[in-house]
């Protein structure tokens, strides 16, 4: 699905409530630390849209800024995740298992995506990412490995025979690397 039509396709939707979010950092001041989402906590919405804040235990209202390892894991609902601007953090296996998870929205911010985000996806067919193809390659994790397997040296030479070379994909990235992703994607108003 083109980014337009992707837009169309969650217009108007609202940011989700009733998420269960922990501290996303731990340091002095407790009441003002940014929140990380720590699970969906029963929500059966088919998009879900991360808010930017959040209502700590303290009362206070601070900002969201990360996802929690398994939040998601293991969800047959979700279709759609949007990921607001300030978002820097996703856990290791955050959307691992979520077999209806078809689109997601990444911010610019995020720096690392493990091998394992998207393990078990098996509907993921676009990734929309705001910022540019080079970003994204210093932020995608190595979707394959080349293998190559020498054989003896050949004689009277310093060379050594090469039995075989291949391209061996990495397990648990299957999805992302099936994935269309589309660059440079303005983050969707509501």
């Amino acid at each position: 699905m083109n980014y337009y039509e992707y837009i169309n396709t969650i217009k108007g939707t609202s940011e989700t409530q009733g998420l269960e979010y922990e501290q996303a950092l731990m340091w002095l001041h407790p009441e003002k630390l940014p929140l990380g989402v720590f699970s969906l906590n029963g929500c059966t919405d088919k998009i879900i849209r991360i808010p930017e804040k959040a209502v700590n235990r303290y009362g206070l209202e601070v900002a969201v800024i990360g996802i929690g390892g398994d939040a998601f894991q293991g969800n047959t609902t979700v279709t759609d995740v949007i990921l607001h601007p300030g978002i820097r953090m996703l856990g290791g296996s955050t959307f691992k298992g979520c077999i209806a998870l078809e689109r997601i929205y990444f911010p610019k911010q995020i720096k690392r995506i493990s091998k394992y985000i998207f393990s078990g996806c098996s509907s993921l067919t676009d990734v929309y990412y705001e910022g540019s193809y080079e970003d994204w390659k210093e932020l995608e994790p190595p979707t394959e490995k080349r293998i190559k397997e020498f054989g003896e040296l050949i004689p009277g030479t310093p060379v050594q025979e090469v039995t075989y070379d291949k391209i061996v994909r990495k397990p648990g990235i299957e999805a992302l690397s099936l994935a269309t992703i589309h660059f440079n994607c303005k983050f969707p108003e509501q």
